[in-house]
């Protein structure tokens, strides 16, 4: 029988326990349904039955699981795992043979899940100006997973650092112009769409993984030396810790091009370093604005952890870089994840399982030195790219008449 969609009600309960066993692999998906927040157009999916028992889920069970929540656009509305991400699928260490095999498995999985979305019902916030509800934008989804759905091969050369939502009177998407990594307004034009049921692609992201041991180094107490660096390059600078204001997110959302709107930036967990006189100095916690002496200033340096547990919109303005800021950042911030992740709104973050990561356009140096200058290792390259929810119906149907 060709496998099935099925709706998860309570995921934490049912799918959770077939996807942590198989982290990091499964990260991203798992910090989306550990995330604080839920809207009532989320909806979750997967080809196990809410039934089917975790202990007879392992690596060589083929399944697919999926996150969908259509409120969220134009930002990512879709995160998807399929075993076809795991290491023993690896078409680098398969044979041409067993590497299609897999291909071929994984694929109705997929089609099965995204062949439910357009029966969900859409909110009444989706932007049908100037989006298409018969796309979806799916997000940091696995390069083997979008080859699978796109037929081939992606052409990285095609990929935009940005993109944005296609036009309601066409099925080919359009795009906004974007500013490249380094800020200097890049604009690639898409020459080689894929096929299948992918319409276009990012740039490739490389996916950094932050082990449990990296991440909890982090949140333990610094040393006194440590402590004393911090100390004086805060002081040096006339900063202070402190955590990103509802005020501040246009300043925010102006300094890159991905989209972020006040909506989603008000759930998520921040820190950051601000110009503060006379400000009372020393380490604080990172969710905790400190009790300045003087006149606070503006924002300097911020990231945020995303609804996936990535690390997001790391920024330092510019005459503040090289001092080091971007990594104080980073690294505060893997406390809270360090501490179970509850304070930036990360539910059921067990000890062992406290996996951080980033996603970092591999043409973006000076994010590539931070990941990897925080014990950042290389996972896997992942794509955001738009799937055409017309072309996976009639693929789908193509698998079960097959």
């Amino acid at each position: 029988m060709p496998p099935e969609a099925h709706t998860h009600p309570s995921p934490r309960l049912t799918l959770l326990p077939h996807l942590l066993p198989l982290l990091p692999h499964t990260l991203p998906l798992v910090r989306r349904l550990q995330f604080h927040f839920q809207s009532p157009y989320a909806h979750v999916l997967s080809t196990l039955p809410p039934t089917h028992p975790p202990s007879s889920s392992s690596a060589t069970t083929p399944f697919a699981a999926l996150y969908v929540d259509r409120s969220r656009a134009p930002e990512t509305e879709c995160w998807l795992f399929s075993t076809l991400e795991l290491p023993s699928c690896d078409a680098d260490s398969q044979t041409a043979a067993a590497a299609a095999t897999a291909t071929a498995t994984a694929l109705p999985h997929l089609l099965a899940l995204l062949a439910h979305v357009p029966r969900l019902p859409l909110p009444p916030s989706y932007p049908a100006a100037t989006q298409s509800p018969s796309h979806v934008l799916v997000g940091a989804v696995h390069r083997a997973v979008l080859e699978c759905l796109a037929g081939g091969p992606l052409v990285p050369e095609a990929g935009r650092t940005v993109i944005s939502g296609p036009s309601v009177t066409s099925s080919t998407p359009a795009f906004s112009p974007h500013a490249s990594n380094d800020g200097a307004g890049e604009w690639r034009a898409s020459s080689a769409l894929p096929g299948g049921c992918v319409r276009d692609h990012t740039v490739p992201y490389q996916k950094f993984l932050f082990r449990p041991e990296t991440v909890a180094r982090a949140a333990a107490n610094n040393t006194a030396d440590e402590v004393g660096e911090e100390t004086a390059l805060l002081e040096e600078l006339g900063l202070a810790w402190t955590t990103v204001r509802e005020g501040e997110f246009p300043l925010v959302a102006s300094r890159t091009a991905i989209p972020r709107s006040g909506r989603t930036l008000r759930l998520l967990g921040s820190v950051g370093l601000r110009r503060v006189v006379g400000a009372s100095f020393g380490p604080s916690s990172p969710f905790v604005s400190p009790a300045p002496l003087g006149e606070e200033g503006p924002l300097v340096a911020w990231a945020f952890l995303g609804p996936d547990g990535s690390l997001t919109s790391l920024h330092v303005e510019e005459e503040f870089r090289g001092r080091g800021l971007g990594k104080l950042v980073t690294r505060r911030l893997f406390t809270v994840l360090g501490r179970g992740g509850a304070e930036a709104g990360f539910v059921g973050v067990r000890e062992g399982e406290e996996w951080g990561h980033s996603d970092v356009a591999v043409d973006n140096k000076g994010s590539v030195g931070v990941a990897r200058g925080l014990g950042g290792g290389e996972g896997w390259e992942c794509f955001w790219g738009w799937v055409d929810l017309g072309e996976v119906e009639r693929m789908g149907a193509g698998c079960v008449s097959a």
